[in-house]
């Protein structure tokens, strides 16, 4: 009987999601264990991560005229009221994307983005998507002053500050001109966006001749390469369930999202398109001290964002009352204390070029 595979067709068995060989088809290294975790385990030593991981700042939004919806004890945007799967209260939301952010500066060793784009020449620069704001502000930090930075997203939670932020969602039309934007900058919407080949069509619209797209996207399920990640774990169980729903939802989950990200960037009419993948361990076990500040602060971003992610997606879509959905990512975030689990999961950039005019581009 061949082994069961999932919707990309990546191998589904104990085996073949604990194993190098994942990292092998993303062509990028496997993660080697830190020695001193490993002999911490063959020696019995308490196996638990300490609480000091979790050392998360705050985010305070106190202005009366935010109206959200409140729904499993979260609260959600109020604009298009349902659309958007993820909350965007105090107790995750601000806080965990700012440390997305911070994340993501370390795994781009310190860069906001892959593109090859000239700061130092007028640029209009758009942020979809963008959350707290804090990658637009950073963006706009680094831009000559005849620059000009937005952020767009379906909740007004961003302080002012160097840039502009507008409430818009990001699958109606947009009201920019056609080939207005030098770069355009978007990360995480894979439960926000439904129809990607159309979004990415607006980029395209809406970047001018020469201009620059990155795309930043991760898979939800996660790989081990030592054999440490039982496939009957709560983590699995939570992952699983998130693909299910999410695909159920017409949503972008995939176990390899860069790929299918890619070919709808050349469908539509990209050219010099890049996919940049990296393996992202979820826990300091790694040897490779990067990697080791980088699996800290996923520890941290998925203790306090599990529910984040899972609590709409498992309810409203799944059917699953609230406090068994609240089980659920209780138990994976248990789960992810243990040390002998050494699971990471595969973020994906593609980083693409607006032709100029009478520009040959190659479809393949």
């Amino acid at each position: 009987m061949s082994a069961p595979l999932d919707e990309d067709g990546a191998n589904m068995t104990s085996t073949g999601r604990n194993s190098t060989d994942n990292a092998t088809i993303h062509n990028v290294a496997a993660i080697t264990v830190d020695p001193q975790i490993q002999y911490d385990i063959d020696n019995d030593v308490d196996t638990d991560y300490s609480d000091r991981e979790l050392n998360d700042a705050t985010f305070s939004v106190t202005s009366t005229i935010y109206n959200y919806r409140e729904e499993n004890g979260r609260t959600y945007h109020r604009y298009k009221d349902g659309a958007y799967l993820m909350p965007n209260d105090e107790v995750c939301s601000p806080s965990c994307l700012d440390i997305v952010h911070h994340m993501y500066l370390v795994l781009l060793e310190g860069h906001l983005t892959l593109a090859p784009i000239d700061t130092e020449k007028p640029l209009k620069v758009l942020d979809v998507g963008t959350g707290t704001g804090i990658w637009a502000m950073a963006m706009a930090d680094h831009l000559s002053e005849d620059s000009e930075a937005i952020g767009t997203d379906l909740s007004p939670i961003q302080p002012g500050w160097n840039c502009r932020f507008e409430i818009d969602d990001a699958e109606n039309e947009w009201t920019y001109d056609t080939n207005h934007f030098d770069f355009i900058h978007t990360r995480h919407l894979s439960q926000s966006i439904r129809d990607w080949p159309a979004y990415i069509s607006r980029l395209y619209d809406h970047l001018r001749p020469g201009g620059w797209i990155e795309i930043a996207e991760h898979g939800l399920r996660c790989y081990s390469d030592d054999g440490s990640f039982p496939l009957d774990s709560p983590l699995a169980l939570y992952t699983e369930k998130l693909c299910e729903f999410g695909r159920r939802e017409g949503f972008l989950v995939s176990s390899n999202p860069g790929n299918k990200l890619k070919e709808m960037v050349i469908q539509a009419g990209f050219t010099d398109v890049r996919h940049v993948p990296y393996n992202l361990p979820w826990g300091p076990w790694a040897e490779d001290e990067r990697l080791k500040e980088l699996g800290r602060w996923a520890f941290i971003t998925f203790k306090t964002g599990a529910a984040a992610y899972g609590l709409a997606l498992l309810t409203r879509v799944g059917g699953i009352t609230g406090e068994d959905a609240q089980r659920i990512c209780n138990d994976a975030i248990n789960t992810l204390n243990d040390w002998r689990l050494h699971v990471y999961n595969f973020h994906h950039f593609i980083i693409a070029r607006k032709p100029m005019p009478g520009e040959v581009v190659a479809t393949v």
